[in-house]
């Protein structure tokens, strides 16, 4: 929606560099970082658009039926996930692609918690495309709200 589109450059233009594209194929083969929060059931984003080099984060889509984006996303990318069970059983992107035989649960290169403490590697080269498919895990709510917690000012007792 190009109207919707203009009102959110225009509400980010002092924190960050903003601007409407055309269309999203365009916007896509420009970008760095790629970010979806929806509830599509059809593809949005196709791996043909990917570049050497994108991240590929997909946050919404939390259930089987919905996806955000087609197997070839999956087969172009190194993916990781919040959690290997929330994959297997919620993230349509990936249940989807298994479906049409287009990807396997054992190419998931790591959980989110593997990769931070150490225990498998994360992108393996600058020129590596990566994917990010979380499903919402209770336990990056819980580190989220902590963070905010932490960052307000002390508050007096009464």
């Amino acid at each position: 929606n190009p109207s919707k589109a203009e009102a959110i450059a225009d509400e980010y233009i002092d924190r960050f560099e903003t601007q409407v594209v055309e269309t999203l194929a365009d916007a896509v083969a420009e970008a760095d970082i790629v970010s979806c929060v929806t509830l599509s059931t059809e593809p949005l984003i196709k791996g043909e658009w990917l570049t050497p080099g994108t991240h590929l984060d997909l946050i919404g889509a939390f259930r089987p039926q919905m996806r955000e984006t087609d197997a070839l996303c999956l087969r172009r990318a190194e993916v990781f996930v919040d959690t290997y069970a929330g994959a297997k059983g919620e993230a349509g992107d990936i249940l989807q692609a298994i479906e049409e035989g287009e990807f396997a649960l054992d190419q998931i290169q790591a959980e989110l918690a593997e990769v931070l403490t150490g225990a498998r590697p994360g992108r393996s080269s600058p020129q590596a495309i990566t994917l990010f498919k979380s499903v919402g895990a209770s336990l990056e709510d819980l580190a989220a709200a902590i963070e905010v917690w932490e960052s307000l000012p002390e508050q007096p007792t009464q």
